[in-house]
């Protein structure tokens, strides 16, 4: 069965989960990987202009929330970020000689309520504590974005310019001019869009809030349970090619939203625009050249067809110029 098409609203939030194959610890987290992970992801970030809002990185999977322009953007933006993970991660420091990820990433698109994107971020903050990996959400050894968004906590990480240590090998330059291709990569976080006409300190106060009610019903939670957290040690001394024994796998929705009346607004457009694509990709299958696909959308073996701009047309053909 094919895929949907790829469509998301034009500068709106989006909560990225993409998980590694088989479901391996093969981001267990460690000094080296860390500063892999945020490499990478510091230069997808400065390369694409891309607006990040929070990044954690679990043994398995990672999950980020950005707030991309379009569907192009995040596609250029994620074709970047994972091309070079499964390089640098999946086969220099794993030394994997398959496929890295299991699949194409997940994007889900959260509503403009300030509910639903709170909501979203306080599920991804609370990564490490609700699987009772560690008692608290700054104790997670990995890439988490806790402490960069409450104390505004630099996130660095190296990244590797190898095409120009490549053309220094070829000079026969020594090793030690070849390693300033290594650069200092640093991640910026935003506020979440709801948040975004608050005080600096406000909305940093609103994520330490978050931060604190998380590790507290995890306590709670532990008291009733009688359970203890696997701890730090435990974490960090997984085997990275191992296997999970069970793996949790629902459907990862299309839409976050709070009330029901914007959660089927958002539907009833998804619709919208299904409707319309494939009625487009019937009449090019047809042989009509200049059938008009709906902005935002990637028409088969065509352009992506962007939104329109101020002064521009008011509606993008799929076929090229």
């Amino acid at each position: 069965m094919g895929r949907d098409p790829r469509y998301i609203l034009a500068n709106s939030l989006q909560h990225v989960v993409d998980v590694v194959a088989h479901h391996r610890f093969l981001l267990c987290p460690s000094e080296m990987l860390n500063e892999t992970f945020l490499g990478v992801l510091g230069k997808a970030q400065e390369k694409h202009g891309m607006t990040i809002c929070a990044a954690v990185v679990f043994s398995s999977h990672y999950h980020l929330l950005l707030r991309p322009r379009d569907g192009r953007h995040l596609a250029d933006f994620m074709c970047f970020l994972k091309t070079n993970l499964a390089k640098e991660i999946g086969g220099r420091l794993r030394g994997l000689p398959g496929p890295f990820f299991a699949r194409r990433y997940h994007s889900t698109t959260v509503s403009d309520e300030e509910a639903a994107q709170v909501r979203v971020l306080r599920y991804v903050l609370s990564h490490g504590v609700k699987e009772n990996l560690v008692d608290r959400v700054r104790q997670w050894p990995g890439v988490h974005c806790a402490a960069s968004l409450i104390d505004d906590t630099p996130l660095l990480g190296l990244w590797l310019d190898r095409t120009a240590a490549w053309a220094d090998k070829r000079k026969h330059k020594n090793a030690v001019e070849r390693l300033e291709r290594r650069q200092v990569m640093e991640l910026r976080l935003s506020p979440l869009p709801c948040w975004e006409h608050l005080p600096e300190a406000a909305w940093r106060l609103a994520v330490a809030d978050l931060v604190e009610d998380i590790d507290r019903q995890g306590a709670e939670e532990r008291r009733v349970t009688g359970k203890t957290s696997l701890g730090v040690e435990a974490v960090l001394a997984q085997d990275p090619y191992q296997c999970p024994k069970d793996v949790e796998s629902s459907p990862q929705p299309r839409f976050h939203a709070v009330a029901r009346e914007v959660l089927e607004s958002m539907i009833e457009t998804w619709r919208q625009v299904l409707a319309a694509f494939y009625a487009a990709s019937e009449a090019l299958r047809s042989g009509d050249r200049t059938a008009v696909f709906p902005a935002g959308t990637f028409p088969p073996s065509l352009p992506f067809v962007p939104f329109a701009v101020p002064g521009g047309p008011a509606v993008a053909r799929g076929q090229p110029a």
